[in-house]
């Protein structure tokens, strides 16, 4: 993990220092205003907004991809940002590049002038949600060798018994943990703290991961595509769906631990 990060940071570097190309959208960066004031330049700029530290920051349309990642590292950390609204923001603003006038010649066309950047944002994200997604994994291990407390909810920011549900989710599905994290809206960090907490492998955690990803990513992208005109609601419907999803995972593992299971016996006979 730290060699993948050495290598984003590097990468963030040379597209700092490299100029934009001259096709494709002029890139953006985020916008940090002060949260007590409202300028005129803010008010008029569409974006996803946060709060950091008493700022408001801004992530307008045409972010570069490399921003996605580093904000994706500090929601690996627990901070300041949601994954789910962050990435159905991408999928908004890469829409907006393309011409959707019903046309295939026009989508073609505006696909071809902006594909770097749609491809490039797309790799940057999905990266970035695998490697963020192993941060609470690595912390729960350092915190299994450390035993720094017995009380692990305290560590994670949730109650007891979400802990012992979470627990024994981990436990059930065992190695699978890393699928059925992915797809556990609101409680993605602390599934993956247990997991590293209860032992489950770093490699079987890692590839469940970047397999569940091919799933909840493109997703998470469809939703900001399907309501890219209507960018407030969009990232509304996030903070609605979540206590929705929040049961989907374990019924998502347990069919794909009867697949494998089912499949191994017919491997048997």
């Amino acid at each position: 993990m730290a060699v993948a990060i050495g290598i984003a940071a590097t990468a963030t570097v040379i597209s700092l220092v490299m100029k934009e190309p001259s096709s494709g959208p002029s890139f953006s960066l985020p916008q940090i205003v002060d949260a007590s004031t409202q300028s005129d330049t803010a008010a008029a700029t569409i974006g996803y907004t946060f709060s950091l530290f008493g700022k408001k920051v801004i992530i307008p349309e045409y972010t570069p991809g490399w921003v996605y990642f580093w904000l994706l590292m500090a929601a690996g950390f627990g901070l300041f940002i949601s994954e789910e609204a962050l990435n159905v923001w991408a999928g908004i603003s890469l829409a907006r590049t393309l011409c959707l006038d019903g046309t295939w010649q026009s989508l073609v066309t505006s696909f071809s002038a902006n594909a770097s950047y749609i491809v490039s944002t797309v790799l940057w994200i999905y990266w970035g949600v695998c490697i963020s997604d192993m941060i609470p994994f690595y912390l729960g291990k350092l915190f299994r060798q450390t035993r720094a407390s017995e009380d692990i909810s305290s560590k994670i920011g949730i109650g007891k018994e979400k802990a012992l549900s979470i627990s024994q989710a981990v436990q059930k599905y065992g190695n699978l943990i890393g699928f059925v994290e992915r797809f556990s809206i609101g409680v993605r960090n602390p599934t993956a703290f247990l997991a590293g907490a209860l032992g489950i492998s770093a490699d079987f955690f890692f590839a469940g991961v970047c397999f569940g990803c091919l799933f909840t990513l493109p997703i998470q992208l469809a939703v900001g595509f399907l309501l890219r005109e209507r960018p407030v609601v969009a990232l509304a419907s996030v903070a609605a769906a979540v206590g929705i999803w929040t049961m989907f995972p374990y019924a998502a593992a347990a069919c794909t631990a009867l697949f494998f299971y089912f499949g191994r016996q017919q491997s048997n006979n």
